[in-house]
């Protein structure tokens, strides 16, 4: 029962290591999608900026390469 004793008296620090170690997890997470947001960013402005094409698929395309 000497566990179960430690876990009790400790679960505060417990359950706050475990929040810290989830939090960092997560911000190194995001920080590796930077890349991916800005490429976002740019395709957005590309497509708004589009007028050669109607609808959206064919601005998506044209912002893209535009195929062969």
């Amino acid at each position: 029962m000497k566990f179960v004793d430690f876990i009790k008296s400790n679960a505060f620090l417990l359950l706050g290591t475990l929040s810290t170690a989830s939090l960092l997890s997560i911000s190194f997470s995001l920080r590796s999608l930077l890349p991916v947001a800005e490429w976002a960013e740019l395709q957005k402005d590309c497509i708004e900026r589009t007028i050669a094409f109607e609808g959206l698929p064919d601005r998506v395309w044209s912002c893209n390469g535009g195929g062969d």
